[in-house]
């Protein structure tokens, strides 16, 4: 039996915690698992106009836990992020943890993208994570400590076709997290990916052709999609004091996807 003080180190009673893109499947799901296991929450939006989206995630994490304060935002805008990260920190009484559930999925022929998808596939995917793991971490350096989780896609790891830029963007946000982990590794930071497979949401690309959602459940081992509830154990465990000592890594919710040749 599991002593109550090996499973306090999985509490995260008395922290704090901003969730970026929480009306994103993933950021819903993270939310609501922090939520459960006792953090404080704020909510702030990958794109501005989501509020009836967000004040649907804020409803279910109340229910899971404490009422968690709203920020709409514009996450292309550095200031948002900024002003999101400081005014967490003033209203929770610090940042103690950062989720970046920040998604914009693409999908098409290589050939046939341009300049314009490029610059939209890699802004959001990418950049967006970049400038809010900056502007997260720079409140965490002044108070002197602080987790931060990038959510990002197996598509990191792999890549298929007709998916080049996201997985290319993808792959950036997995890099990053293991340069950010060194580079802030001796100031009280830890940063760490949490990479999801394909994902089971009404907005998925797979339900949007029958045959590829046919032909993709074959190849995968568990014969099924990712429910998002499902990342909710590994994103704990990755902020919880449990993982102290863990940093740099990714952890894969893939139902045994990665496995594959």
């Amino acid at each position: 039996m599991a002593s109550k003080e090996f499973l306090d180190d999985f509490s995260l009673e008395g922290k704090s915690a901003l969730v970026v893109g929480a009306e994103n499947v993933t950021g819903r799901a993270a939310a609501i698992a922090l939520a459960e296991a006792g953090a404080k929450l704020m909510i702030a939006s990958q794109e501005p106009g989501t509020d009836s989206r967000l004040r649907e995630v804020a409803k279910a994490v109340q229910a899971a836990g404490e009422k968690p304060e709203i920020q709409v935002q514009n996450s292309a805008v550095r200031a948002d992020l900024s002003a999101t990260a400081d005014l967490a920190a003033k209203r929770m009484g610090r940042l103690d943890i950062l989720v970046n559930a920040l998604d914009d999925p693409w999908f098409g022929p290589a050939e046939a993208a341009d300049d314009t998808a490029f610059e939209r596939v890699i802004e959001s995917n990418l950049k967006r994570v970049w400038t809010s793991c900056q502007e997260g971490g720079r409140v965490m350096l002044r108070q002197g400590g602080g987790v931060i989780v990038n959510i990002t896609s197996v598509l990191a790891d792999r890549g298929v076709p007709n998916a080049s830029l996201y997985c290319a963007a993808k792959a950036g946000v997995l890099n990053l997290t293991r340069a950010l982990a060194l580079e802030w590794a001796r100031k009280g930071i830890r940063v760490n990916a949490l990479e999801a497979g394909w994902i089971e949401e009404a907005a998925s690309p797979v339900n949007a052709d029958e045959d590829f959602k046919k032909t993709l459940l074959k190849y995968l081992p568990s014969n099924r999609l990712v429910k998002p509830e499902e990342l909710g154990g590994a994103l704990l465990y990755l902020v919880s004091p449990a993982a102290g000592f863990v940093t740099g890594e990714a952890i894969v919710v893939d139902g045994g996807l990665m496995c594959r040749v």
